[in-house]
């Protein structure tokens, strides 16, 4: 399982360097309309783990919502220093909203669901549900 997780990262990363490359020229100041944190997924102790790094992201400007087995999670990160006057040498740290939807692996409980924040990461832990078996009656 881990395989196709590999190669999405990889995607992602080969799709973020293309993009870069046509947007930005080695003198510019990045574009900084939005960003994308990045983000670990992983089983523990029969729960989906989500990692999310997100330094600077108030927690009461977070939002995660799971629906129809897609986990959104949205937020935006505030510049403290925006209200001075600056010229920019260089401009690395993105700031306003994200948004990640992930496509859950499998089913979870989200009633037990929990969200916390340390130190500049989010962690989503989802529960995986028990699997029930059913078997169809064939007439």
């Amino acid at each position: 399982m881990s395989d196709i997780f590999d190669e999405i990262r990889r995607f992602e990363r080969e799709m973020d360097l293309l993009l870069k490359s046509f947007m930005h020229s080695t003198r510019s100041i990045p574009y900084s309309g939005g960003w994308r944190p990045p983000i670990n997924i992983f089983e523990k102790d029969n729960s989906l783990i989500i990692i999310i790094e997100a330094a600077g992201v108030n927690p009461k400007d977070l939002s995660v919502v799971l629906e129809k087995g897609v986990l959104t999670i949205s937020g935006r990160r505030i510049d403290p220093f925006s209200e001075e006057s600056r010229d920019f040498y260089s401009m690395e740290i993105p700031f306003g909203s994200f948004e990640r939807r992930i496509s859950l692996p499998c089913e979870v409980d989200t009633d037990k669901a929990s969200v916390t924040t340390d130190k500049g990461f989010i962690q989503i832990v989802l529960p995986k549900s028990p699997i029930v078996e059913r078997i169809i009656k064939i007439e």
